[in-house]
């Protein structure tokens, strides 16, 4: 144990100092929860004010801390140019607060209405990734020793403690299309939304030791797509529920020395569905039950010696969420409360621990700004009538 311990130690140390190693961003279970985190396009799609909260805990029986934390605002308005507007705080923690990211950001999504059922949005955003590192809390593989630890003293030079935190400005951008079907002219039977996002377009320069290379964030591309199908039943209460069916595949370039070989990277795809089930309790209109697998696409060259087996392409985690939605009187929803535990199927096994994903979202409908006039206070919402 306590050489896999040690061997799983120098591993994410020789990640950390590869002269190009280029960090990857951190994703989540509960994807269609953080649509403005994956696609600034999605700023502001839902009519008033939307508010998220999440917490999510990677690996919990590894020691070290794993986490990423986020909150996020968004607003629609018309006299944003008939568009809304957001702003987000992420924080990412490794390996016991020794390497922290924080980013901050806002964006901006123009709304362009075509039909009652059908409207696109265009977005971006702008952000400040500060990342801070303690070198004192870092073990080298020159310092391990296979039986007894790190028990030797290291020959890296640390630069001055005022080079131990950095800071870029970032861009991204993406679009939007959110759409209702209808089975009569009256009549929906389901409404969806289907995005392209580019983060990371000024790739800026993520290098911790000034040693003439630099190490620039490579460019992320993501495709999702979220759908609610009505599924109507005689006797049912409510008499329907909501079988909701969605995807993400997140696509960052080259991590060069991760693997040996220039192809390595990071390509994930994440899929699965959600029901939403209507719900006598007093708390919660409907109960919210999904099962969703996330499988990742890597380059095997390396790295022999801890993951021998791994494959070309492998199943990452089994997804197990459950939650459930308020709404109002009027069929809008208030907020919403998701657990998600990342049960992990690859070959790391059970013993990680798994992951585990809190959200907590809000909306506030029909929010105006003053002096706007009454009768365009609240804006249609493709899906307004969807649930009615």
């Amino acid at each position: 144990m306590r050489k896999i311990y040690t061997s799983i130690i120098a591993l994410i140390t020789s990640l950390l100092f590869a002269n190009m190693l280029q960090a990857q961003d951190p994703n989540y279970s509960q994807f269609y929860l953080k649509e403005t985190y994956y696609n600034p396009a999605m700023t502001g799609i839902n009519p008033g004010l939307r508010g998220t909260v999440t917490d999510r805990h990677l690996w919990t029986s590894i020691p070290g801390e794993w986490g990423t934390e986020s909150i996020s605002f968004d607003y629609y308005d018309v006299k944003f140019a008939q568009g809304g507007i957001g702003a987000y705080l992420t924080r990412n923690t490794q390996g016991e607060n020794c390497l922290n990211t924080f980013q901050g950001g806002l964006a901006y999504a123009k709304q362009i209405r075509a039909t009652p059922d059908l409207m696109f949005q265009i977005g971006a955003g702008a952000q400040y990734v500060h990342k801070t590192i303690d070198y004192d809390e870092l073990v080298f593989t020159d310092q391990l020793d296979p039986r007894f630890g790190a028990i030797y003293e290291t020959e890296f030079v640390p630069p001055s403690e005022g080079d131990w935190s950095q800071g870029v400005f970032d861009f991204n951008a993406g679009t939007a299309v959110q759409f209702n079907i209808r089975q009569t002219p009256v009549k929906y039977l389901a409404t969806g939304v289907f995005g392209i996002a580019f983060h990371h377009l000024s790739q800026p320069d993520m290098s911790w030791i000034d040693d003439g290379q630099e190490s620039p964030l490579p460019m992320k591309f993501d495709l999702h797509g979220y759908m609610q199908f009505r599924i109507n039943r005689q006797g049912f209460h409510n008499k329907y529920f909501l079988v909701c069916p969605g995807f993400i595949f997140e696509n960052q370039a080259e991590a060069n020395q991760w693997f040996k070989g220039s192809e390595s990277g990071s390509k994930t795809l994440t899929f699965g569905v959600n029901a939403t089930i209507p719900s006598k309790v007093s708390f919660m209109s409907s109960l919210y039950l999904g099962c969703w697998c996330r499988k990742q696409y890597m380059k095997k060259e390396s790295i022999e010696d801890i993951a021998n087996s791994l494959k070309t392409k492998s199943f990452d985690a089994l997804i197990l969420t459950v939650g459930y939605i308020k709404y109002s009187k009027d069929k809008k929803q208030l907020y919403q409360f998701l657990y998600s535990y990342d049960m992990t199927i690859s070959n790391a096994g059970l013993s990680t621990g798994g992951t585990h994903e809190v959200t907590l979202s809000f909306e506030i409908h029909d929010l105006a700004l003053k002096s706007r006039d009454a009768r365009r206070s609240a804006v249609a919402h493709p899906s307004e009538k969807f649930l009615k």
